[in-house]
């Protein structure tokens, strides 16, 4: 177990399994708040000790499971946190599936990562019965803890299946925390999905790793309200929920920190943020990394610094490289050909665009599959791009592709309530304003939402 010592406290302790960080805080933080959740209307709490109890009575029971590969399919609870631990320490390779996807992903996700159990909820079970479990074989176990099996995101392709182990999400949590120190009286509301890298270690893996309490949302249409319910010092968030917070003016007096990943954000969140006096960072990383690898630590929220045991450097076309043998995955799950386009030599090729100042921090410029290069060769980044058009033309619901060469402007349409003559109006305005090779020379109007992905990415590929 590794230490950071600065000045006279104790930052952080860099765990090597779930089972060591939770047995640290059942003997250290015994009688602190590990979780906090509402029940019938009132904020109910449970200490690191008892956690412990509850999730080695779990994993008794999971070990008698007659499975290698274990998936959960539930609604992010206590439970899901509970059934989570106990199937990792039980040595049971896991897979985390998100019951907010559509069910034929669900079920290629299941029949892809050889899953033979489901674990279920209320609300899952009934929905989970319908899923077909045929593996192809049985999953063969390392030594030590289960691993973790998470799906990418699938912006621009469908999602894999990446093999994480408990060790290298303890070391990014340990990355986190010595660039970003989260304290045992810190108290962070869970709003993000659990099944995502960036919720999982962010939202709850980080604060935990400190003995800090998590406090769990009533779902998603609650989440402005629980910002005052719960009264939390750190938020965790995607911008898009960062906007809608700012909308709803749902930052509580009491946050002291908003880490922001997973995408851009604009110049307005920030202001409107730190007008409130909270302090905003911004983090880089992949599923592939564990999650976070650069965190910004400065004034400038966009200026990142790279994490104690990251090396990061740039390919000839500014490609991050990223080398990072504790926190990066083991591979993609049966899927050689895939790990192998990416991981060469001990190197991450992430896809992403980034640069360093003369101080050494890191800016990430773009996507490499998300860069459109125009005829003047500069260079422009969709998603940057369309948060600027979106605020300029008063869209909510918006994203840019390239279709036929030319570049599209879709527009999500799902409440039925938009004006497109009005907006025609305004993207000709718009388009005045800009030379001919930054106009946009379509328009699309959707009779539903914008495909996203749990955390908010547009899946460009399904445009």
């Amino acid at each position: 177990m590794r230490v950071i010592i600065c000045g006279d406290s104790e930052v952080s302790m860099k765990f090597k399994s779930f089972d060591e960080m939770l047995l640290h805080n059942a003997k250290n933080h015994a009688d602190d708040t590990a979780l906090a959740y509402d029940e019938d209307g009132q904020i109910k709490r449970l200490t690191y000790a008892t956690l412990y109890e509850e999730i080695q009575a779990r994993k008794a029971q999971i070990e008698h499971l007659d499975a290698n590969c274990v998936g959960i399919l539930q609604a992010p609870s206590i439970k899901w946190i509970i059934d989570m631990y106990a199937c990792v320490l039980a040595r049971k390779q896991t897979v985390l599936l998100d019951p907010m996807s559509e069910a034929a992903v669900i079920q290629a996700q299941v029949l892809a990562t050889d899953v033979e159990t489901l674990l279920t909820d209320g609300l899952t079970a009934p929905y989970a019965s319908k899923l077909k479990i045929a593996p192809s074989e049985k999953v063969s176990l390392a030594d030590g803890e289960g691993n973790i099996l998470f799906f990418t995101s699938g912006t621009t392709h469908s999602s894999k299946a990446v093999v994480l182990t408990s060790k290298s999400l303890c070391a990014s949590a340990w990355n986190g925390q010595a660039k970003c120190p989260c304290h045992a009286s810190d108290n962070l509301l869970c709003l993000l999905p659990l099944t995502h890298v960036f919720g999982f270690v962010c939202a709850m893996l980080w604060p935990m790793s400190q003995g800090a309490c998590v406090s769990m949302t009533r779902g998603m249409r609650y989440i402005a309200k629980d910002c005052g319910y719960f009264k939390p010092t750190i938020i965790s968030v995607v911008p898009s929920i960062l906007k809608f917070l700012i909308g709803f003016n749902a930052l509580n007096d009491g946050l002291r920190m908003i880490l922001v990943g997973a995408g851009p954000a604009t110049e307005q969140m920030l202001t409107a943020a730190k007008a409130k006096g909270i302090e905003v960072r911004f983090g880089y990383g992949l599923t592939e990394t564990s999650s976070g690898v650069a965190i910004s630590c400065g004034e400038n929220p966009f200026a990142m610094s790279v994490c104690p045991d990251d090396d990061i450097t740039l390919g000839e076309d500014g490609e991050i490289l990223i080398r990072c043998p504790e926190c990066i995955m083991q591979g993609y799950y049966k899927n050689k050909e895939a790990t192998d386009e990416v991981l060469v030599d001990g190197v991450l090729h992430t896809g992403d665009l980034g640069r360093f100042d003369e101080d050494g921090s890191l800016y990430i410029t773009g996507r490499k599959k998300e860069v459109i290069v125009l005829e003047n060769g500069n260079k422009i980044f969709l998603p940057e791009w369309e948060n600027q058009i979106a605020e300029q033309l008063g869209l909510e619901d918006a994203a840019l592709a390239i279709k036929d060469d030319a570049i599209t402007l879709f527009v999500g349409n799902g409440d039925g309530f938009l004006n497109v003559s009005l907006l025609k109006d305004k993207l000709a305005a718009f388009n005045k304003s800009k030379p001919f090779n930054m106009q946009i020379t379509h328009l699309d109007v959707l009779p539903h939402k914008l495909p996203r992905t749990a955390t908010g990415k547009v899946k460009r590929y399904e445009l």
